[in-house]
């Protein structure tokens, strides 16, 4: 995992990089997913999700067919992030939708079919987002968000909840990463995950359920009460 995000973020730093010199101006095409394949040696799921983050940023605009389309050369962070959220507030809210719906259900089958190992493997994940919560490691912070409710979903033991969560974790994985860059909602989500946590251990349904419910709804009340 550490080595995917090292090799992410050497994509990204080393595209900015590019975008911020002179050899480019804006509405200049980036080079192709394939070429900076080539050139950084890496795959092309790494550059993909260097081209998003570069959206999210507010650095390029993905133009499908096309490709990444320079608009800003530089940008402040806090205005990107207001940006990035602006522009994607209605598809997130679907997400947050569905996701409503599917991982209060999850939690229940977990509750009941997850095995001690299930549950130390979960308490590591929890342990090392602490630890990367600490450290203000953003993009640490979100994979190993993602890793906590894909635990869950795999702690259910059914297929399909698995594979629903996979596709829709391939859809918010840019959301993940900016969300987490405003501090507060990463102290909120270690806040969450520990409760959820505590209940699966306890193995009480009812609560487990109740507090992912009130995890959900505080991911959506932070989108709607962005403040950096």
């Amino acid at each position: 995992m550490s080595k995917n995000i090292s090799l992410t973020q050497k994509t990204i730093d080393y595209l900015i990089s590019y975008i911020k010199s002179d050899k480019v101006k804006i509405g200049d095409k980036l080079a192709t997913e394939q070429e900076v394949c080539n050139a950084l040696s890496v795959g092309r799921g790494t550059v993909r999700e260097a081209f998003r983050n570069l959206e999210a940023q507010g650095f390029v605009e993905l133009i499908p067919g096309r490709g990444a389309f320079i608009i800003k050369k530089s940008e402040n962070e806090n205005e990107a992030l207001l940006n990035w959220f602006g522009r994607n507030r209605v598809k997130l809210n679907d997400y947050i939708e569905v996701r409503s719906a599917l991982e209060p259900a999850a939690i229940v089958l977990a509750v009941n079919r997850c095995s001690e190992d299930d549950l130390n493997e979960l308490k590591s994940i929890h342990n090392t987002f602490i630890n990367a919560v600490e450290a203000k490691d953003v993009a640490k912070i979100a994979a190993f968000d993602e890793k906590f409710h894909t635990q869950i979903m795999k702690m259910t033991k059914n297929k399909m909840f698995m594979f629903i969560n996979d596709r829709i974790n391939e859809r918010i994985s840019t959301f993940r990463a900016q969300t987490f860059k405003i501090e507060h909602n990463s102290r909120n989500a270690v806040t969450a995950h520990e409760n959820i946590l505590n209940a699966l251990l306890a193995k009480d349904a009812e609560v487990a359920k109740m507090y992912m419910e009130r995890h959900i709804d505080l991911i959506n009340f932070d989108m709607d009460n962005i403040s950096l």
